[in-house]
């Protein structure tokens, strides 16, 4: 059977490099393989070839119905079983290949998690550092909950429910139960709330209009490329420094992720550069 590398004195069949492109085609939903995805493939093999030899020297169990679900969740993106099965064959890779390098990749990701994530503790005093060196960027946005009312262009009767809309607001009918009975927007099922959106979130045509109107205020119709709105304004939070009680758990946690990141990456690098690594490009 042909290998497209070897480390240490473990080889990488072609088959295992073609089950980890297969996944990452998925994954980036892309159906042609570029150079620079072969290498990626290749490399992430050869990470995982060197953290497996880590995790072997390790009781690390991994469960099996998350193998499955996993598997399962890779066929569901296909319309049939059928259609899966011949995408697996057509790549050349077997259900047992498959599932070996899902086990695989659990098993890796629980080493990880042992060894790296789990094991790092940040003091708070590194925190409290972190915190005041990097406040403007901890700057919470502005922010407006608001309700949404959507009248679709594609609608035929897209007028005259537009002048409905609008004699029901006129007349101070609630806002709520307007958006329940004639939006169009998904929101509808929730009285038309769309809870708290930020500059970026929606149209621009919106979010103008939103950010300048006042608590319980309603402005429409604003017409879009989609439609006719109407949006009434619940909430508003201006931009805002969190205090740090506020905000330090979240940042010990994220603070805790780098580091341990960074760990793995030093880790991975010591282990390549003790490694006997050939990797046969021509073959991928």
């Amino acid at each position: 059977m042909k290998h497209v590398a070897i480390v240490n004195n473990y080889k990488i069949y072609h088959n295992d490099f073609k089950a980890e492109l297969y996944q990452l085609l998925k994954e980036y939903n892309v159906e042609k393989p570029s150079k620079k995805l072969k290498e990626t493939a290749i490399n992430n093999l050869v990470d995982a070839c060197l953290l497996m030899e880590e995790s072997n020297k390790c009781d690390i169990q991994i469960d099996e119905h998350s193998v499955h679900f996993k598997f399962q969740e890779i066929q569901s993106h296909y319309e049939s079983h059928e259609d899966f099965i011949k995408d697996m064959a057509e790549s050349h890779i077997s259900v047992d290949t498959l599932l070996e390098n899902i086990g695989n990749g659990f098993r890796i990701k629980e080493y990880i998690k042992s060894r790296f994530l789990d094991s790092v503790d940040i003091k708070p005093e590194r925190i409290q550092e972190y915190y005041e060196g990097h406040k403007e960027q901890l700057q919470y946005p502005e922010r407006a909950r608001i309700c949404h009312i959507l009248i679709s262009n594609r609608d035929p009767h897209a007028l005259s429910k537009l002048e409905e809309v609008s004699k029901k607001l006129y007349e101070d009918e609630d806002f709520c139960d307007v958006a329940n009975n004639y939006s169009e927007c998904p929101s509808a099922k929730k009285n038309g709330d769309l809870g708290f959106i930020k500059r970026g979130d929606l149209l621009e045509e919106l979010e103008n209009v939103i950010f300048s109107m006042k608590k319980d205020q309603i402005a429409g119709p604003i017409p879009t490329d989609f439609g006719f709105h109407f949006v009434k304004l619940m909430e508003k939070e201006e931009k805002r420094i969190p205090s740090y009680d506020e905000i330090k758990d979240s940042l010990k946690k994220q603070l805790e992720k780098i580091a341990g990141e960074l760990e793995l990456l030093h880790h991975i690098r010591e282990l390549r550069n003790k490694a006997n690594i050939v990797i046969f490009y021509n073959e991928l």
